[in-house]
């Protein structure tokens, strides 16, 4: 049968512009020679200058690379049977996956778009410029206090914070609030290589680097119990040349104030768990103003800071993440999930389920043991309480990972349903809790917001935050989550409704009143 030529053609090019990859770009094509005229074949495409980027002897085929401009020459090679694209392969390891933290739909940050003219700069230990995961065009930097080199992090605490605002959306690791290589950042390093210490002038004159390299936005996951007056004058400064300031509210879990959270020129963040409870070891008092994610946050450390299984549980709009057991094999399992109790004796049949098994009276690696002979590919522990469990299995074929108690009791409620959970290697990536990991999920959703609205004082954005944020806790304000939890969706809404009505010059404590 004759071969219409024009007609694959056609069809070649419109499947090559299918693939994103391939139609800015050159393209590898495939091409199949006629029955023993794969030498002739050859012979034509070297005499046309095509480049051959496989031969494939016993298929009689080539790969060749050329411009999308030449592909009409290609239906002149005389010896041509068909061609088409050679489309694309990647590889599906999961420790090469990409996983979205929770804090990414929480904050509705999946829901905006960036639209650029942001600078969010980042007082912490550090950045690690050379991360796969991290952006470095567009991020600047300064020291100060004799901490050392910016683009360095040996504590690791800053490339976290600033993983969670600006990890880039790559297919690998995770992806931060802002994640399209789009935001301009600035960090200034005051923690020197351990990360204990820094002071109120170093903060002071990190605050004024902030906005020298003209930043907006800025974030500190970092504080103090006693106020400073240099610290608050240089808080207040740069408050009146329109930049929002973001801080930590603390982890001492009780109802003081920390500083420069506790100032009225900034915000204040109190941090959450997955399942939107106030974190035990969060700050509660009258200057909180938002909370955000901040239990078993899932970011970017400097590389070869971290080596550890990670277990990922995926349940419609489910999203847990934390510690894989040590023993655990890594890769993915879907299956329909089952309570087994405690896991002291058999399930029934589980072939193919995901068993959902209570920490105690037996050891983990029996509780595997079990799930495994009753035909379960995976296994869930629950924790019986709100720490993070890493615990220590026989070496098996099964998946297997730990929740804490509140993501337990939020699997319990959805038994039966389609469960994937996944466990995969890292080594730039960690998990870290703390008022500091929920800090950058503000400062990166205000950049969000503003982008949108740059017209808006650093005020109005911050009143639009607070006006949308998710209420909870105790009905409006309270201090444990301020307003409740940021949202970005409903800022741009809020502001697209109601405008900017906060002007420069008003600055207000968490619970809403004016100074």
């Amino acid at each position: 049968m004759m071969i219409n030529k024009k007609t694959v053609l056609a069809a070649s090019i419109a499947l090559a512009y299918s693939f994103p990859s391939l139609a800015d770009q050159s393209m590898r094509i495939v091409l199949e020679a006629n029955s023993n005229k794969a030498s002739a074949l050859k012979s034509e495409l070297l005499s046309n200058n095509i480049k051959i980027e496989k031969e494939l002897s016993s298929l009689e085929s080539f790969a060749i690379s050329i411009d999308k401009t030449q592909l009409a020459n290609v239906t002149g090679l005389t010896n041509l049977k068909t061609f088409y694209p050679d489309v694309p392969r990647k590889l599906m390891s999961e420790g090469a996956s990409q996983y979205i933290p929770y804090g990414l739909s929480m904050v509705q940050a999946d829901q905006v778009q960036y639209q650029g003219g942001q600078r969010v700069c980042v007082i912490d230990s550090g950045y690690a410029l050379d991360h796969p995961d991290l952006p470095s065009a567009g991020v600047t930097g300064s020291d100060d206090g004799g901490a050392g080199v910016w683009y360095q992090d040996p504590f690791g605490h800053g490339t976290h914070v600033a993983g969670t605002i600006a990890a880039i959306d790559n297919e690998f690791g995770t992806t931060g609030i802002v994640d399209d290589h789009s935001l301009d950042m600035h960090i200034v390093r005051v923690f020197a290589g351990n990360g204990s210490w820094a002071y109120a002038s170093d903060l002071a004159g990190a605050i004024d680097e902030c906005q020298q390299a003209g930043s907006t936005v800025i974030s500190m996951s970092l504080g103090g119990k006693y106020s400073s007056p240099i610290e608050e004058k240089a808080l207040d400064k740069v408050a009146r040349a329109n930049i929002l300031m973001v801080a930590a509210a603390g982890n001492a879990g009780e109802a003081s104030h920390s500083y420069p959270a506790s100032y009225d020129s900034v915000i204040s963040v109190a941090a959450v768990d997955s399942t939107k409870n106030h974190a035990s070891f969060s700050q509660r008092s009258s200057q909180i103003e938002l909370a955000a994610p901040g239990v078993n946050i899932f970011s970017t450390v400097p590389v070869d800071r971290a080596r550890f299984s990670k277990f990922n549980v995926t349940q419609d709009t489910v999203n847990f993440q934390y510690y894989g057991m040590d023993g655990s094999r890594f890769g993915t399992v879907t299956g329909e999930l089952v309570d087994c109790g405690l896991g002291t004796q058999s399930c029934g049949d589980v072939t193919g389920k995901i068993c959902l098994i209570e920490r105690g009276e037996i050891p983990f690696y029996k509780k595997v043991e079990q799930c495994e002979a009753d035909g379960g590919v995976g296994v869930i522990i629950r924790n019986n309480n709100q720490s993070q469990l890493i615990g220590t299995i026989n070496p098996t074929s099964m998946i297997a990972g730990s929740v804490t108690r509140n993501e337990g009791l939020n699997l319990m409620d959805n038994l039966g349903k389609k469960t994937t959970i996944t466990v995969a290697e890292f080594s730039d990536h960690d998990f870290k809790s703390g008022t500091s990991m929920a800090t950058p999920h503000v400062s990166g959703a205000a950049a969000l917001v503003w982008s949108n609205y740059p017209e808006c004082s650093a005020n109005g954005i911050r009143l639009a935050l607070r006006a949308s944020a998710d209420d909870q806790g105790d009905m409006g304000y309270d201090h444990a989550y301020g307003w409740g939890i940021v949202q970005a969706k409903a800022a741009v809404d809020y502001i697209a409704e109601n405008g900017c009505k906060a002007s420069n010059n008003v600055l207000r404590g968490g619970d809403g009143s004016a100074h």
